[in-house]
């Protein structure tokens, strides 16, 4: 064992007093190589030499690791137009390797020779069903005993599928596809039996959504039995002699046992630390199994860690402490070392500012684009003896903060005067953008963008309240912004989907309620995207907390979306989750860049050419508007739902979109609405016991000088003390165990129950007076793009009116630093990125 020199790079590696932008530091040990984008899956060849990884994020490659040494040995490119990779990654008996396409409904194949990778030319296609237009998103692959069979899992779940997932069986000779069985909902793993009497018979699928595992005869093309395993099944993989099947479920947390003689479940494993409370949020993914059979290893995503399992004794030894986010791992044939893929690489902090300069960047988009900065890694690990795996479990269970689990409420927060909380989400911005002008703060004014006379409200509060220079929200984007913004979490569904969605490769937008457009909660079937903890107003409403939605999690499309038929029927405005149908105000518009969120236009009479002038039963002006009525309403009854949602998303910007407000005047617009809701609550009664939250869903939109993630938040009170300056470390979770704690809930996950909670509040009201909204000028509010804008027409695409993220920010964020600066957008570039090949 060679532990102690990878005990020593603990101590040389350790981030601690610099923790994720999630929160949780990390403690990386190994020897770490970049392999890319979000690696997802790695595959051992036959002779155990050597791993290759594959890809979901921007920057995709099959890379090659020597299992000896670590280090890359060969990396193929798929970052061409019409190339990709997913999930899917195997060898076979011959020692071919397959390769799923993902959603470009294909399979490659490659020789792997001397550790050198050569495709072979011929990609297999899977056949779409007759009259099949979506993609099928291939994920899992494997093979049957001579290899002349290949078993591909189709994760696409939709209306033409009627909601379920199926496993394809492809003819690898002809390239036929043969027949396919429905299985469970998503599914993304697949297993087969090549041994005994169920030889090429037998499969195993997992269902991402349903927590299941089908029993798959794909011979005779139909589903033997399905097993309920836990919440959210998702790795699959056999003994060596194949009698038991192992199953990773993230939503329960659990390594589940299953004999396949039987197919019958023999034993369930917690993976979690017993100081969890039975709070999920430890996330196992991949799996691995020592050679004599007796260990399982497992990537825990959300404790950035590997569970080390023994199975005789079918408990949890320890912990090894990895990169952020592990996906994947891999034991090496002696059993001295592991390889672990962790798909946000080793680096806690990431500036996209001008004057970043850390080597050579990638062809295919923005370096300074969050989503394409994150580099990922596979890091070769020796394996320790137990008193060393007591150490690194310390240090696991240390940066998982599971001591802070032991807290009481009260001993975190106590401002019993605050009764009501108004939870206000934004899209898009940094903090350098809005506030590097301010003085006090940690700001680079040369990257803002949006200052005091654009968002004379924000810095306001900021200056009234409290200005935070250290907040981080845990999204890179939108996709996966609005779900850390509402469950503290996000689930493996859309980690991985996010960055595959934005970097053009496919895969629907599910993140706020829809799967694939379609209002699935209503239709009575499991959101795949949503995590078991649920959301918060889930959880608000479980607490016997009243909750009133305005724009949240609704129903909206494009009219000329083919994609909404009446099987994906859309109701304007209408929540798309259950919980929030009554609890969700009507006449609130969604996502729209042609409707304002304040009455800034009203005030000057300046309309944009393009604006929606009115919405809803009301004919609500703005989104504010449509607010403000219901509020008035609770002020005549003399009675306010306690926990209520609102969503003002126009400083998001329309770009340089001819005939709508230029992205000063929409961020203009975003901030007054902010600065009104501010006022009106201000001059109520409720004033006294209400505590306004204000966050980004993300940052992607922008330069920080500090990181990528880092962007504004407000918190506005009487019980916050004036002037207030606290550059304590906080973040989206931060911000939402505050809120609970304020309602007297309980933590929902992992994440927010040892997130850092604000600690500027005050037990006495110390800043009761009433606010002011301050109306921006009207130049500003009245700004319109002109047809000779700087990239107008590339703006509609780039901007849709319907759409918070087309999967192009790097190039908005080119069209909103031109607009405002009118000059080219500061140069940067990411450390230890790899480039793009020649071939």
């Amino acid at each position: 064992m060679i532990l102690s020199l990878a005990l020593a790079f603990v101590l040389q590696a350790d981030v601690s007093d610099v923790p994720l932008v999630t929160g949780k530091p990390i403690s990386p040990i190994g020897i770490h190589q970049n392999v890319g984008s979000y690696p997802i899956s790695m595959a051992m060849s036959g002779d155990g030499r050597y791993a290759v990884v594959s890809n979901s994020g921007f920057r995709q490659f099959l890379t090659v690791v020597d299992t000896s040494t670590g280090e890359i040995v060969d990396r193929v490119p798929f970052n061409k137009e019409g190339q990709g990779l997913y999930y899917g990654l195997c060898f076979g008996p011959d020692g071919t390797l397959f390769a799923s396409n993902g959603g470009l409904d294909t399979v490659s194949r490659f020789a792997l020779e001397s550790g050198k990778l050569r495709n072979l030319g011929d990609d297999l296609a899977v056949k779409k069903p007759e009259k099949t237009k979506s993609t099928r998103q291939l994920a899992g692959l494997t093979l049957n005993s001579d290899g002349s069979r290949l078993l591909v899992v189709e994760n696409e779940t939709n209306a033409e599928t009627d909601f379920k997932g199926n496993l394809a069986v492809v003819d690898t000779v002809s390239g036929q596809t043969i027949r396919r069985v429905a299985v469970g909902g998503y599914p993304m793993a697949v297993a087969a039996i090549t041994k005994g009497a169920s030889k090429d018979k037998k499969a195993y699928v997992s269902s991402e959504r349903d927590g299941t595992v089908s029993v798959v005869d794909w011979q005779a093309g139909k589903v033997k039995k399905t097993l309920k395993i836990g919440a959210k099944a998702f790795e699959l993989l056999l003994s060596q002699d194949q009698t038991e099947l192992y199953a990773a479920s993230w939503g329960s947390d659990t390594l589940s046992i299953i004999d396949t003689e039987t197919d019958k479940v023999t034993a369930t494993i917690l993976l979690r630390p017993a100081e969890s409370r039975g709070l999920s949020g430890t996330t196992p993914l991949g799996l691995a199994l020592s050679p004599n059979g007796k260990t399982m290893y497992v990537a825990m995503a959300d404790m950035n860690a590997v569970a080390v399992v023994d199975l005789e004794d079918k408990e949890v030894e320890g912990y090894i402490p990895t990169g952020w986010y592990p996906t994947s791992v891999v034991s090496t044939r002696n059993n001295d070392a592991l390889l672990v893929a962790c798909a946000k690489g080793i680096v806690a902090r990431d500036p996209n500012d001008k004057k970043t300069d850390f080597g050579p960047t990638s062809t295919t988009g923005d370096s300074k684009y969050s989503q394409n900065r994150l580099e990922g890694t596979v890091s070769k690990v020796h394996l320790p003896t137990k008193t060393e795996l007591g150490q690194l479990t310390a240090k696991v269970l240390q940066n998982n903060f599971v001591e802070r689990l032991k807290a009481k409420p009260q001993q975190l927060l106590d401002v019993p005067g605050i009764q009501h909380v108004i939870y206000i989400i934004k899209e898009n911005r940094t903090y350098d953008q809005v506030l590097g002008d301010l003085p006090q703060g940690n700001g680079d004014p040369s990257l803002c963008l949006f200052p005091r006379e654009v968002t004379p409200n924000q810095h306001a509060l900021a200056e009234r309240f409290v200005l935070l220079d250290n907040f981080y929200v845990c999204a890179e984007v939108s996709m996966d912004g609005w779900a850390w913004s509402t469950t503290g979490i996000l689930t493996p569904y859309i980690s991985r989907n996010a960055p595959y969605n934005y970097s053009g490769r496919g895969k629907s937008y599910d993140s706020e309620g829809d799967n694939s457009g379609v209002a699935i909660d209503l239709k009575g079937i499991s959101d795949v995207a949503r995590p078991p903890s649920g959301y918060i107003w889930d959880h608000a409403m479980k607490g016997g907390i009243s909750v009133r939605n305005f724009g949240l999690f609704v129903q909206s499309a494009d009219p000329s979306d083919k994609r909404f038929t009446k099987t994906a029927k859309v109701e304007q405005a209408a929540a798309n989750k259950r919980n929030l149908v009554d609890k969700t105000c009507p006449d609130f518009r969604w996502y729209d860049n042609a409707y304002a969120d304040s009455e800034g236009w009203v005030v000057y009479g300046t309309p944009f050419e393009k604006q929606l002038k009115a919405f809803g039963a009301t004919a609500a002006p703005s989104r504010f508007s449509a607010w403000k009525r219901e509020f008035d309403g609770f002020i005549k009854k003399g009675q306010m739902p306690r926990f209520q949602t609102i969503r003002f998303p126009q400083d998001h910007t329309s770009g340089t979109r001819a005939g709508y407000s230029s992205p000063r005047a929409q961020v203009a617009d975003n901030d007054y609405a902010v600065g009104q809701l501010v006022e009106a609550v201000s001059n109520s009664p409720f004033w006294k016991s209400t505590a306004i939250f204000i966050l980004e869903d993300d940052a992607q939109a922008g330069h920080d000088h500090v990181d990528c993630h880092r962007s504004t938040a407000y918190v506005i009170s009487p019980f916050i003390k004036k002037g207030t300056v606290d550059s304590s470390f906080y973040n989206t979770d931060s911000m939402l165990r505050t809120m609970t704690l304020l309602l007297g809930l309980p933590p929902m996950n992992q994440y927010d129950a040892v997130a850092s909670v604000f600690s500027f509040f005050s037990r006495d009201m110390v800043n009761p007076d009433p606010y002011k909204a301050i109306l921006p000028s009207k130049a500003i509010i009245g700004e319109m793009n002109g047809k000779t804008a700087y990239r107008s027409l590339d703006s509609i695409k780039l901007f849709p009116r319907f759409l918070a993220d087309s999967g192009n920010e790097q190039e908005q964020n080119d069209i909103l630093w031109r607009s405002v600066k009118k000059s080219k957008a500061p140069k940067g570039s990411v450390k230890g990125r790899i480039e793009e090949d020649d071939d």
